[in-house]
């Protein structure tokens, strides 16, 4: 089984090099580094916020914990702003890998419900042979795929400590895993890329959630381990220096900077580029 890296030591960047702590000593420090990470929901600033773990060079990927269910089970997901399903391994699957969090137990959470192929939100083909569900096959570039079956319940960001607000939402219970999404660590992906035709992704539904969230703005701060996903705004408290803003296209379900320049060995190259897609789940 995957370790998660819950903590690290400021200027620790290999996960082999790691402090043995006491059991009293180590949750004094991780109780400290939470109350400095700022990580908990604002509910006079309406943002939420989680905690980012991975890095480029061990993962390839940077993942995020969410909690989903009655009581809440969690789950390990790659943050990928270039698709838009959310899904992650269920206990029912066939064949899945072994991953950071056991698999989500759909029958241990009293507020998930099957979607069934004749309801309308399900816009997918019926998966299954004795129990048919609204299904979804999803594919990916690097040649992984996933399959599974959707349901909905409860979902909010990060652990137990950060203290975001659930919302009710359509998600994926993976039946069968293939290559990096049967070998990687964390336990499936959280589609973050706007509208495409498909189910409503979990920023739609944190957006629609105005008691909790009043402004349709999200952030990744990516940092050499781990991160911070915020959701309603931005905190202030991660950056250090001036916050610039440059023009964003949302096109076919993607999102797009315009490319004006490049830096290669030292020279900058500038020229007519086109645009570029920012996509979180590809290194």
């Amino acid at each position: 089984m995957a370790v998660r890296p819950l903590f690290r030591l400021p200027g620790r960047t290999s996960p082999a090099r790691r402090c043995v702590f006491s059991p009293s000593l180590l949750l004094m420090v991780l109780w400290q580094q939470h109350l400095r990470c700022h990580c908990l929901y604002d509910p006079v600033g309406h943002i939420e916020s989680a905690r980012l773990y991975g890095n480029i060079d061990e993962y390839a990927y940077y993942y995020v914990d969410m909690l989903i269910g009655t009581p809440p089970q969690r789950v390990s997901v790659i943050v990928d702003t270039g698709s838009g399903v959310t899904a992650f391994s269920c206990r029912s699957c066939k064949h899945c890998g072994h991953h950071i969090d056991p698999n989500f137990d759909f029958d241990s959470s009293s507020s998930a419900k099957w979607v069934p192929c004749e309801d309308e939100i399900c816009r997918s083909t019926c998966l299954g042979v004795d129990t048919p569900h609204c299904g979804y096959q999803q594919s990916y570039t690097e040649g992984s795929s996933i399959s599974g079956w959707y349901f909905q319940d409860f979902a909010r960001i990060g652990d137990f400590m950060q203290h975001n607000p659930p919302v009710r939402m359509m998600m994926g219970c993976h039946q069968d895993e293939h290559k990096l999404f049967f070998t990687q660590a964390a336990n499936g992906i959280l589609g973050l890329r706007p509208p495409a035709g498909e189910a409503a992704s979990l920023l739609e539904n944190l957006f629609a959630d105005q008691e909790h969230v009043d402004a349709r703005v999200f952030s990744l701060c990516l940092a050499e381990w781990g991160g911070r996903m915020v959701v309603g705004g931005y905190n202030s408290t991660e950056h250090t220096g001036e916050i610039r803003y440059m023009p964003m296209v949302v096109s076919g379900g993607y999102y797009y900077v315009p490319l004006g320049s490049m830096v290669v060995d030292g020279r900058t190259l500038r020229g007519n580029f086109g645009k570029t897609m920012i996509d979180s789940g590809t290194t």
